[in-house]
């Protein structure tokens, strides 16, 4: 008995001498010392990736103003950034990064890059930017290396570092294919042989769709921010459609459709007539487009605007101020600013005509514009006590540019509108 005592207390003894040397191990170093070791080991892996990253970027807490894709090479000191939205991707920015233990492990870009700050430099009209990351703390990284999983410190958005392979050129500029050849005007989602609504903008998509019959149909809503690829899109997160959990759509150029890898999903571009389009967004309205006989009506207004103070900062056809189809405009002294509509009656006939009239209605302050500041002169370019009827042309039917407006009986009365907003329209 004593012998096995003896043996017992052999092997506890053992046991706590391996612990004690384990322990001794793990802490042999100080906090600030496994740190730095964990940056240092974080540092030759970004510089290892001799391609560079792919970094799939979203600005804002909630992703609300979609995905976009950087390529991004690291040296030890710097780091080469390729975006997506650069004017030019072709001519990368190079600027200096760090690795700092900042309340945790933090990859910091914090000398300015012009694309890398892209969405995190403020503006006359964003004074908090987009509120976009570029110090990103660093969570871990897959096992053998190809990922690093990163945090924005300003958003608390997940990113994903991933080793690339390729040119970063021709990467994002297929990106920019995909999304160019996907622009429409609206969408349409066929889920499982049946058709629902959903849109694409801003890199949202968001669908909306039934299950089920009669009084047991369920609606069925959500929404999802995602990234362009040469391939299609990722989403931000995977999402579940029909009891399907998908991480992105694959884009067909056959017959421009983003789909479900099971084909399960279909997204479809719908493309309206040239008179739907025009009645159904906000078309901007300048001096410089409107045809050599509806100048002189403009110029009226304009000077009796000037006469008192003021001048048209924005004009446009569209429902988007009062709800109600409309010149909708914008008039400024500078100092303060003056909304208001004066309503448009249309008959869409056919495709691609038109037949404009004013609709004796007006919100804000339109009626007031219309009796002092002789904006009744600017409708009776579109259409004042009897209606014209514009025959509508554009550059593109899919995404048009402009839609000019050419009235069918006085073919020099020419309205070009363009779907941009722009400022002081009498000045342009």
């Amino acid at each position: 008995m004593k012998k096995i005592y003896l043996i017992l207390l052999a092997v506890l003894g053992m046991t706590v001498t391996s612990c004690l040397m384990e322990e001794k191990e793990l802490f042999d170093k100080t906090p600030a010392e496994r740190m730095e070791a964990y940056l240092d080991e974080y540092h030759k892996l970004l510089a290892s990736a001799q391609e560079g990253w792919l970094l799939q970027y979203y600005p804002e807490e909630n992703q609300s103003y979609g995905g976009y894709a950087y390529v991004v090479k690291f040296t030890s000191s710097d780091a080469t950034v390729w975006f997506q939205l650069d004017d030019d991707i072709a001519t990368p920015v190079t600027s200096l990064y760090k690795m700092t233990p900042d309340d945790g492990p933090v990859l910091a870009f914090d000398m300015y890059n012009e694309n890398l700050h892209y969405f995190a430099t403020p503006d006359v009209n964003n004074y908090e930017a987009l509120h976009g990351d570029y110090e990103f703390r660093i969570v871990g990284k897959s096992d053998d290396g190809s990922e690093i999983y990163l945090k924005g410190r300003r958003t608390g958005c997940d990113y994903n570092l991933v080793k690339f392979s390729g040119d970063p050129v021709q990467y994002l500029t297929k990106c920019n294919e995909v999304e160019v050849a996907m622009t429409a005007p609206a969408y349409q989602m066929t889920v499982n042989g049946a058709d629902f609504d959903c849109s694409i903008k801003g890199n949202i998509f968001e669908w909306a769709y039934t299950v089920g019959e009669g009084d047991a149909a369920t609606p069925v809503e959500g929404s999802v921010a995602f990234c362009y690829t040469p391939e299609g899109v990722d989403f931000y997160a995977p999402v579940e459609i029909e009891g399907v959990t998908y991480t992105g759509l694959v884009f067909n150029a056959e017959n421009g459709t983003l789909a479900t890898e099971d084909a399960k999903i279909v997204i479809k571009q719908v493309i309206p007539p040239l008179n739907q389009m025009l009645v159904l967004g906000d078309w901007y309205i300048t001096l410089s487009n409107v045809g050599s006989w509806g100048q002189p009506y403009m110029n009226v207004a304009k000077q009796a605007l000037a006469s008192i103070g003021e001048e048209l900062l924005v004009a446009y056809l569209g429902s988007s101020l009062y709800g109600a189809y409309a010149f909708n405009f914008y008039s400024t002294t500078g100092a303060a600013n003056y909304k208001g509509c004066l309503t448009m009656a249309y008959q869409l006939i056919g495709e691609d005509k038109v037949a404009l009239q004013f609709g004796q209605g007006a919100g804000g302050d339109g009626k007031w514009y219309y009796e002092n500041a002789a904006f009744n002169y600017i409708i009776n370019v579109f259409g004042l006590s009897a209606p014209r009827t514009f025959t509508l042309s554009a550059d593109d039917v899919k995404s048009p540019s402009y839609i000019l407006l050419t009235e069918d009986a006085n073919p020099a009365n020419t309205i070009k509108l363009v779907p941009n907003q722009v400022l002081y329209p009498f000045n342009n």
